[in-house]
C-alpha cells in the first residue's frame, strides 16, 4: 500500500472491509456466497474474498488463494446452499469438498466475460466474413434503411431551420432579435446554429452558419 502512496497496512484494509459487518461474525446465516480472488500484489500474491450477494456485503477476506483455506471456510458454514464462483478449478474443488450440499453456479460477470472471449476467439479464427450474422439479411437491410431515412429527415429539418433564419436576416432582423423570437430560438439552439452568433451582427456570421451545411 505504501507503493501506492497510501500510509496504511494491508491488514488495516482487510479489517476495514469486515468492520461492522454482522454477517462476517455469524456462521449460520449465510445461504449464498460468492467466491473470487483479489490481489495483494498483481501477478505475485493473491487472497480470497467471500461475498454475500443477497445482502450485498463482504463476508470475509482470506489471506491466500488455496483449496485448503477456502474449503475450511466453507466447512464452518453448513447453511450455505449456493456457491457462486468463476470457472477456476481451485474454487470448484474447494466448494465440492467444503460444501458438497451446495449448488455451484457461475456468476454473471464471468459468464459475460467467457462469452466475450469466445466471440473474440471465433472472430479471430474465422474472420468477420465467415461469422454468421445475428440478424437476418432482411432485418439488416430494414435497419439500414431506417437509419438512412432518419439521417435524411434530420438533414431536411436543419435545412428548413437554416432557410427560416436566412429569411429573417433578409427582413433586416439581427441575430440577437432572431434569438429572442420564441418561434425560432428553440429550434435553432437545438441544432447549434444561433448561440455562437448571438453577439455577432456582421455579415461574416452568415457565412459561418452556411459552413454547417
Amino acid at each position: 500500500m505504501h507503493r501506492l502512496g497510501m500510509p496504511v497496512s494491508d491488514d488495516t484494509i482487510s479489517r476495514q472491509l469486515k468492520r461492522g459487518n454482522p454477517v462476517s461474525m455469524q456462521k449460520d446465516n449465510v445461504r449464498v456466497v460468492g467466491i473470487d480472488d483479489w490481489s495483494w500484489r498483481h501477478s505475485s500474491r493473491y487472497g480470497t474474498i467471500m461475498v454475500d450477494p443477497e445482502r450485498q456485503s463482504v463476508v470475509d477476506v482470506l489471506d491466500d488463494r488455496s483449496v485448503e483455506s477456502a474449503k475450511a471456510w466453507l466447512q464452518e458454514r453448513p447453511t450455505i446452499e449456493v456457491v457462486s464462483r468463476d470457472r477456476c478449478g481451485l474454487y470448484a474443488q474447494a466448494a465440492g469438498e467444503g460444501a458438497p450440499q451446495a449448488r455451484q453456479v457461475a456468476d454473471r460477470f464471468h459468464l459475460v466475460q467467457n462469452l466475450r472471449e469466445v466471440i473474440k476467439e471465433q472472430m479471430s479464427v474465422y474472420g468477420r466474413a465467415h461469422v454468421r450474422p445475428i440478424l437476418s439479411e432482411d432485418a439488416i437491410a430494414s435497419a439500414t434503411a431506417q437509419h438512412r431515412r432518419a439521417r435524411l429527415a434530420h438533414r431536411q429539418s436543419r435545412q428548413e431551420i437554416f432557410d427560416t433564419l436566412q429569411a429573417l436576416r433578409q427582413q433586416g432582423l439581427t441575430y440577437s432579435e432572431i434569438g429572442r423570437r420564441p418561434d425560432t430560438s428553440a429550434a435553432a439552439s437545438r441544432i447549434g446554429l444561433l448561440p455562437m452568433h448571438l453577439e455577432t451582427e456582421t455579415g461574416s456570421a452568415e457565412s459561418d452558419i452556411a459552413t454547417l451545411f
